[in-house]
């Protein structure tokens, strides 16, 4: 009797930890994500109660190091369509850095247990900080927060699908 009441703490004592494991079984790997075509579809909303939607295009090529270069078509509605270029090499187990054309100074990306987070600072000085979460469904979510001075300036939630072509 002792020994199964010590098996069920046990089984439960690592049911508990496992809260913290990506929910796939996997790590979440943004390089072999993105390689190849992804399409994303989003709500951006800012802090004037505005809302309209984002798709982002995005065709990325495995350097062979590790790394990626991710080259996206942005369509947000009400402006002109514009096109930007992300480039990550490998920086330590499980982050990477490197370059946005949307950015003022390098870009840090970091896989955690739960998800891969993206920090980077913006031409106008604004802050964006990404999460990046793959749910069994195989779609990406994303997660923007986007602030200036401490106020939040806007949030985007988008879903990336792996695209043909």
């Amino acid at each position: 009797m002792r020994d199964r009441f010590a098996i069920a703490l046990t089984c439960a004592s690592l049911a508990a930890c496992s809260g913290s494991a990506p929910v796939t079984g996997k790590p979440f790997d943004p390089i072999e994500f993105f390689t190849g075509h992804t399409q994303g579809s989003a709500r951006l909303n800012t802090i004037t109660g505005g809302s309209h939607t984002v798709s982002v295009d995005s065709h990325g090529t495995a350097d062979g190091h590790g790394g990626l270069v991710l080259d996206q078509k942005i369509v947000e509605q009400g402006q002109a369509p514009r096109v930007r270029r992300w480039v990550l090499h490998p920086a330590g187990p499980d982050r990477w850095a490197g370059s946005l054309t949307d950015a003022d100074g390098p870009v840090a990306v970091e896989r955690t247990p739960v998800d891969v987070t993206i920090r980077y600072r913006m031409r106008n000085g604004a802050t964006v900080e990404q999460h990046l979460q793959r749910p069994p469904t195989g779609a990406v979510e994303n997660h923007m927060i986007v602030k200036r001075f401490g106020l939040r300036l806007a949030t985007l939630d988008e879903k990336i699908q792996k695209g043909r072509g």
